[in-house]
């Protein structure tokens, strides 16, 4: 575990080391800190090192589960800090984002979306962003005091474009997908963005009690929720895959839920994974099932309304509201989608 340290100057660190010409080890790919946020809605700004060629940063905050977190502040190796809070403790802010507006957007210049109990960020998120290398920094926003832990994921970029999936069929009746056919239009939606899948294989749970979810939570899902307790059923299998569960219902109007926009890629997390209705046709259920995924790799949907009516567009610009896309009624993705895809940490070579 990494915590934020007060660094010694060089000449006294290489005397301790009692040689002169002691190299410094690479920076690490994955860090955690622990921090607290104190009463202002902010903890305390933590360091860390970005190593040369990440493709990205992802960012996961974890810390009691009826409390909303965000970034209240985030830097890459040239220190400039691309939140830009507003002034004045956040919490009022993000309560009124989330539970009033329920958007959960969160203020300042950086587009992150507010979250209760685990809440996950990843940078770069458009095409015109990069990673800085060098010495970054944080500092994690909430709407209450009280003690978090900071993961950051920090991915090689090698050219990652196989995304590995586990698909269960959480029912002792509903019928396995037509794999041939859902698979077929599955694939054929994420290869736009350059990604391949890999099924892992496909598993029945039986006899859970969640075979119909019955509650249903804006803007995203709660800690406490029916589909969040779903990951549990297979957190403690060992495999690199997105969990997909297929469930008999979802409450009226939804098809699909994804427990993460973006999610959390670390298996155990009670948002780790989506829920899909698994009663569709084909190629419907592969459309679902894309939408859903691309959810918790990344993307928004296109436009969103607030309770206000107020519009809240995604943060990317060549997606257009009413066009066939992905992240609305379509399948297709744009270029700026299939970056934003690409970028995540659940991809491997």
């Amino acid at each position: 575990m990494l915590r934020a340290v007060r660094r010694l100057p060089t000449l006294v660190l290489l005397a301790l080391l009692g040689c002169d010409d002691t190299e410094e080890a690479p920076p690490a790919r994955e860090v955690t800190f622990d921090a607290t946020v104190d009463a202002s809605g902010l903890s305390e700004q933590l360091a860390f090192r970005i190593p040369e060629g990440a493709r990205s940063i992802t960012v996961i905050v974890t810390g009691a589960p009826d409390a909303l977190y965000a970034l209240g502040a985030f830097s890459l190796g040239d220190g400039t800090d691309l939140v830009q809070l507003p002034s004045g403790a956040p919490g009022a802010a993000m309560q009124m984002s989330y539970q009033q507006e329920q958007i959960g957007q969160m203020p300042g210049l950086l587009y992150q979306s507010i979250r209760l109990g685990t809440y996950t960020h990843v940078y770069p998120y458009r095409p015109d962003q990069i990673v800085i290398p060098g010495t970054g920094s944080l500092r994690v926003a909430s709407s209450r005091a009280g003690a978090v832990r900071i993961t950051i994921l920090m991915p090689e970029d090698d050219g990652a474009s196989i995304l590995p999936l586990n698909l269960h069929v959480v029912s002792d009746t509903l019928a396995e997908p037509n794999m041939a056919a859902f698979l077929g239009e599955l694939e054929r939606v994420f290869a736009q963005a350059g990604i391949t899948l890999r099924i892992n294989g496909i598993e029945r749970l039986t006899g859970t009690a969640f075979e119909r979810i019955t509650d249903f939570n804006e803007p995203q899902e709660s800690p406490t929720s029916q589909s969040a307790m779903v990951p549990g059923l297979v957190a403690d299998r060992v495999t690199d895959g997105l969990d997909v569960f297929f469930v008999e219902g979802l409450p009226t109007g939804v098809a699909g839920l994804s427990l993460g926009t973006p999610g959390p890629p670390l298996r155990g997390s009670y948002y780790f994974g989506v829920l899909v209705r698994g009663d569709f046709p084909p190629g419907e259920l592969a459309r679902v099932t894309a939408h859903e995924v691309a959810h918790f790799l990344a993307l928004q949907h296109v436009q969103n309304r607030g309770i206000s009516g107020r519009l809240y567009p995604d943060p990317l610009d060549d997606t257009t509201p009413g066009a066939p896309n992905l992240m609305e009624d379509g399948t297709a993705l744009t270029p700026g989608q299939s970056f934003a895809l690409s970028r995540s940490a659940l991809l491997v070579p």
